[in-house]
């Protein structure tokens, strides 16, 4: 976008530096101000019309992936921590959400459409954590706010493993059909005509 402005605006100022030059015959130093001094004012005009990006603004899929990593590294060490009553639901909350997160992490263009895995659920697991170290601290581990603790998790390792499939789903098809492509492409190759001279 700014080489576009710069490009533009440098075509405006070369116009108006002829324009006094060879149209208005003013002298060569005259003329140059002018276009420079126009060049200056279409690229001002470029920007108010069409501002760039903010200084320091980053893409929003590598924002929300980076966000994701470290969700998923704070819901690891919370599994590590906790005790038995939770620590596996939390651990299958984050084998699940692992591919998830690294495929938004190599393919950052996917990670909006996996914003509401990324943030929303994963925050969610973090706050059910949370909520049931807690309860382990204030009422001991056999206290059975517990299993509805571990049963909203196993519904967060869901919605993340329904994802991991469907992609998984996606990406079989794409290769089947590339396959297809290439058994189509073998056949025909196969069928072709024949080299001049054989029979």
């Amino acid at each position: 976008m700014n080489l576009w402005r710069h490009i533009a605006a440098g075509a405006g100022g070369g116009a108006v530096f002829l324009l006094f030059y060879l149209g208005l015959g003013d002298w060569p130093s005259v003329s140059l101000l002018a276009g420079i001094g126009a060049y200056a004012g279409f690229l001002l005009i470029g920007r108010a019309l069409l501002p760039g990006p903010r200084p320091g603004a980053e893409p929003v899929g590598p924002e929300l992936a980076a966000g994701a990593i470290e969700r998923l590294r704070r819901l690891e060490a919370m599994a590590a921590a906790a005790g038995p009553a939770l620590a596996p639901a939390l651990r299958r909350v984050a084998v699940a959400a692992a591919p998830v997160v690294e495929r938004a992490w190599r393919q950052p263009d996917q990670a909006m459409a996996l914003r509401r895995l990324l943030t929303f659920h994963l925050d969610l697991a973090l706050r059910l954590a949370e909520h049931g170290a807690a309860i382990v601290q204030l009422a001991g581990a056999g206290h059975p706010g517990l299993a509805k603790v571990a049963a909203m998790l196993d519904e967060v390792a869901a919605a993340f493993a329904a994802e991991a499939d469907s992609a998984a789903a996606n990406e079989l098809m794409r290769l089947e059909t590339e396959l297809t492509v290439l058994e189509r492409q073998l056949a025909a190759e196969r069928h072709g005509p024949r080299p001049l001279g054989r029979e």
